[in-house]
């Protein structure tokens, strides 16, 4: 298998491709940054997350970490969080109950989720949210994370501001006007415009394929989190066909997600009899423990998977992503974005753009499963080994099963 010379170089030249770089790790950089309350009061925080998710996690935690910095928090000891933790809300349960200084509430009753909810469902959870910002008023700013947050407040229903983070792209999924203005004044979403673009183009740098399959369901918000546009623009720059197929997202199936596996299973036996790699892009509620066996068509074929989201995918049976290192930086980024909002400044004049830098992460049994051996630049340039594909537990017997919950459960 041969590298193109490029690989290296570009994976080093767009770890400094920061449009807005990373603030030094120290208080008070600027005026716009030092804490200040709202007029003799704390300054009343609301969050919102579409599900559990391991990046919702990560991000929520290095924010938090980043206003301990900035001198916003005083202490943060005893924070509840561990690596690959999909859990917030006790973060959050923490946040409201340990009183970390004079700034900041992050408000009790202000926790959100939309996890399990399908699509009129989410509609409906998000009106007294809405309703809550617009005429209770009593929340000064909301964190909302992930795609359909983003897209239930980003609205003109009410004027409270609202952060957006980790979503797949916010501009491709209706949620900000474009990657320089948000479109509404009272609105901010980070933006890594490049990212799954950046993707798709390493991959093939080291694969060359021909033929590049991608699985996804045929509406906006699915083509967002499978990033097609920029597979369609990768395709262009890199000479590559696409082939397709579509597969609903998990919750459009109703109770009966098997039958989701077994439709994605059948796309993916499909794709391994055209193509010579292929893209996996983000699917809304699929459990990771069942990734080998959504693998596995493609790996009976020796096709090279890359997973758009790592770790959990590459951990369960994709060859390679390109992760983020860690989430120090991007939530630094949002911190600063939050209290420049408190602090008066409008979030349509905040710059949105934060680009991570690039880290190879490989499965390294898949790599043998399939006949790769990776060239050594390759291996040079990986941050992270995987040894083994993680097997999927078997259920607790003695665990029952979960209620169902209702909309707008908090």
């Amino acid at each position: 298998m041969r590298i193109s010379r490029r690989l290296v170089p570009l994976i080093l030249i767009a770890s400094a491709l920061v449009s807005f770089p990373a603030p030094a790790q120290q208080k008070n950089l600027d005026p716009a940054l030092a804490p200040k309350m709202n007029n003799g009061k704390p300054w009343r925080i609301a969050y919102l997350e579409t599900r559990p998710f391991v990046n919702y996690a990560a991000t929520l935690v290095n924010m938090v970490r980043a206003l301990k910095d900035m001198g916003w928090i005083d202490s943060i000891e005893g924070l509840p969080y561990v690596t690959n933790q999909l859990d917030t809300r006790e973060m959050w349960n923490w946040l409201a109950t340990n009183k970390k200084g004079p700034y900041l509430e992050f408000v009790a009753d202000a926790y959100y989720t939309y996890e399990g909810l399908k699509g009129p469902e989410i509609k409906e959870a998000a009106k007294p949210i809405i309703k809550r910002l617009k005429e209770t008023k009593d929340i000064d700013i909301i964190m909302a994370m992930g795609t359909d947050s983003g897209r239930t407040m980003a609205v003109d229903d009410h004027k409270v501001p609202v952060i957006v983070m980790s979503t797949s792209n916010a501009v491709q999924a209706g949620i900000i006007k474009s990657v320089e203005d948000p479109g509404k004044d009272h609105v901010w979403a980070h933006m890594d415009p490049y990212r799954y673009r950046r993707q798709i183009e390493i991959f093939h740098d080291i694969f060359k394929f021909k033929k590049l399959g991608i699985a996804y369901d045929d509406d906006k918000p699915g083509k967002s989190f499978a990033a097609v546009d920029d597979v369609e623009e990768a395709a262009k720059a890199k000479g590559f066909e696409i082939v397709r197929e579509i597969v609903k997202q998990p919750q459009k199936y109703g109770e009966n997600k098997e039958d989701f596996y077994r439709d994605l299973i059948a796309a993916h036996t499909r794709l391994a009899e055209k193509v010579d790699a292929v893209y996996f892009g983000l699917f809304i509620g699929i459990e990771p423990q069942r990734q080998p066996e959504v693998f596995a068509p493609l790996v009976a074929k020796k096709i090279p998977v890359f997973a758009q989201q790592a770790p959990l995918d590459v951990r369960y049976g994709a060859l390679m992503s390109l992760a983020r290192a860690d989430f120090k930086g991007v939530g630094r980024f949002n911190a600063e974005a939050m209290v420049r909002i408190l602090n008066g400044t409008s979030p349509r004049k905040i710059p949105q753009v934060f680009e991570n830098s690039p880290n190879i992460m490989m499965n390294v049994e898949v790599a043998k499963a399939i006949g790769y051996k990776p060239r050594f630049e390759i291996l040079l340039v990986a941050d992270e080994l995987v040894e083994k594909v993680e097997k999927p537990k078997p259920p607790d017997p003695a665990q029952p099963a979960p209620a169902p919950k209702k909309a707008g459960a908090k």
